[in-house]
Formats: structure tokens, C-alpha cells, sequence
């Protein structure tokens, strides 16, 4: 961090503009960053969400740079590079929303962000760079069972020939599991579990990854619902995340991505020890829903819920 201090002191602001942008040939006016950003978490929904706000007209269409193979996952804030490397490479990331007016809100969809420890750091560091203001930021969180969560992700893997044929699932949870037991005994109050080789189990410790976020930015920055919720009345949470980001209100088709997906979870028998394992951390979860309610979408309704 010393060395990105020492870096942003040297972006004095002159007349408003940071000398990295005058350096760099960027025109923020122009081309603003992206001040929407769906965090979280994978095989919950995010990429039905993500294409569903894509369709708003307030809301810019971004395009595939050359070798890339998502619109939606741009992984920029989440690589081991410098926070100057990033800012070096900046130019490059906004060229995926520069064929859009200015006045359309920028948005990326990287749910590997929520539980990549550099994330929320390296948005600030860049951000304040440019002189953005940090709190016209919006973050989108969708959670779901996280039981179910682990057996999509590895339906998921089956069906994409990336999960080893010689690596029984029980086996490897029950590796990450004791891992995270392991790492609990000896860790700090406070300190991030970050064990990328338990990254299938991690991804469904909710509120210890929100729990960092809320120290990086304001609670009411955060919009977080669930799945449930977003299967339950598609309408009426569309219309609450429109006036969360700060769009009109207007009728949002579900684009139904991979949801199809989500019932298949079913047909796998979750290994034993893994609802018992999360059971803690649903209930911190919704601990941190009572302390913080307002970050939470929860109607009477359609309250939050963790059931699907």
C-alpha cells in the first residue's frame, strides 16, 4: 500500500482533473466509469440480473474486447497487479463502454468480486485516482442456500468437463471444510479468509465477505437480496433494484440465464456435514441483516429468504 500511496500523491488534482487522466488521454466526462457493479455471488442469478438490466435503456450495452468471451465478467478489480499497473491498464478497461453516451449508467457484473480480498481495495484506490466520487457507488449482491450454491457450481463444472474425474465431491469438501476449521482456530478477529483452494465452500461464507465490503464502503451502498426473492416476484424486485441504482421504473423481461440450471442442484445428495457446516453462517447472515436492515431487500412480501 506504501507504494500506491506514493503513486496517488502524485495525481494532484489540477482544476478538477486528476493529472493520471491527462496522462492517460482519458475523458471521464465522456466516457465515465462504471458506478454500478453486480458483486456476487456465483450461480445465484447474477447472469439472468446482469442481462435483464442490460435491457434498460438508462443503462449502457458494453461490448467484447478482442480475445475476450463474456460482456458480463470483466475480473478487472480482482487480479494480482499493482494498483499503478491497474491504473495503467484503465484506458483499456473503459473501452468496453465507450461506444455508449455518457449519460447511461456504466455497469459490470463480476461475481468472483465478493470474495476476492483485493476487490473493494483496489476500486477505492483507483476510483479516488480519478477523482471519482465513491459514494455514487452501487453494489448488487444475490445469495442463495449456499448449499444448494456449492451443488450447482459443481453441476456447473460436470457440465463444462472442469471438475477432475478422479475427485469425489464429498471428499473435497470435506478437505475444504477442515481447512476452514483449521484456519478458524488460529485466525484474528477480523481477519479474511481467503484459501483460493477452498474457493467452492468459501463462496457461500455470505457474511464474511460482506462483512469486508461494509468496512471498505457504506452500507447503504449495497443492495443484497436473494434468488428466492428474485424467482418469487421478478417485478417487484426489478422495480426496488431501478430505484436502488437510480433508473425509471419499466418492465424488465427475466432473461432466464443458466436459471434453468438451478433445479438440477437438486438431483445431488449434499454431502454429509456440509448444511451443518454452513448452518453458523446463514445465521450470521441474517445477524447482519438485523444490524444492518436497510442494505438488505426484505418486504413483507417477499421477505429474504434462503430457501432456494
Amino acid at each position: 500500500h506504501e507504494q500506491a500511496n506514493r503513486y496517488r500523491k502524485l495525481l494532484i488534482v489540477d482544476s478538477g482533473r486528476s493529472h493520471s487522466t491527462a496522462l492517460l488521454g482519458l475523458d471521464l466526462h465522456k466516457n465515465p466509469p462504471p458506478k454500478l457493479f453486480i458483486i456476487g455471488e456465483q450461480k445465484c442469478g447474477t447472469s439472468s440480473l446482469f442481462s435483464t438490466l442490460r435491457d434498460h435503456e438508462a443503462i449502457c450495452r458494453n461490448v467484447m474486447l478482442n480475445g475476450e468471451t463474456s460482456y458480463k465478467e470483466l475480473n478487472f478489480f480482482d487480479v494480482n497487479a499493482t494498483v499503478p499497473e491497474l491504473i495503467d491498464d484503465f484506458p483499456r478497461y473503459l473501452q468496453h463502454f465507450a461506444k455508449c453516451p455518457p449519460t447511461q449508467l456504466r455497469m459490470e457484473a463480476t461475481p468472483q468480486y465478493l470474495t476476492k480480498n483485493m476487490t473493494a481495495p483496489n476500486i477505492k484506490e483507483i476510483y479516488t485516482s480519478f477523482g471519482q466520487d465513491l459514494h455514487e457507488l452501487r453494489f448488487l449482491i444475490i445469495v442463495r442456500n449456499p448449499v444448494k450454491r456449492v451443488l450447482s457450481h459443481y453441476r456447473h463444472m460436470v457440465r463444462l468437463a472442469h471438475w477432475p474425474e478422479d475427485t469425489m465431491l464429498g471428499n473435497f469438501l470435506n478437505v475444504s471444510m477442515d481447512k476452514y476449521h483449521n484456519w478458524l482456530q488460529s485466525s484474528t478477529p477480523g481477519e479474511l479468509y481467503t484459501d483460493r483452494m477452498t474457493d467452492m465452500v468459501m463462496r457461500g461464507l455470505y457474511e464474511h465477505s460482506i462483512g469486508f465490503w461494509f468496512t471498505q464502503f457504506d452500507p447503504s451502498q449495497f443492495m443484497i437480496l436473494s434468488l428466492k426473492q428474485l424467482m418469487t416476484d421478478t417485478a417487484g424486485v426489478m422495480d426496488a433494484v431501478h430505484d436502488f441504482i437510480g433508473v425509471s421504473r419499466r418492465h424488465a423481461e427475466m432473461h432466464a440465464t443458466n436459471l434453468h440450471h438451478h433445479g438440477t442442484s437438486d438431483r445431488t445428495d449434499p454431502p454429509e456435514g456440509l448444511e451443518e457446516f454452513y448452518e453458523p453462517h446463514v445465521k450470521a447472515l441474517f445477524e447482519l441483516k438485523e444490524k444492518y436492515p436497510g442494505s438488505f431487500y426484505d418486504t413483507q412480501d417477499n421477505p429474504f429468504s434462503l430457501e432456494m
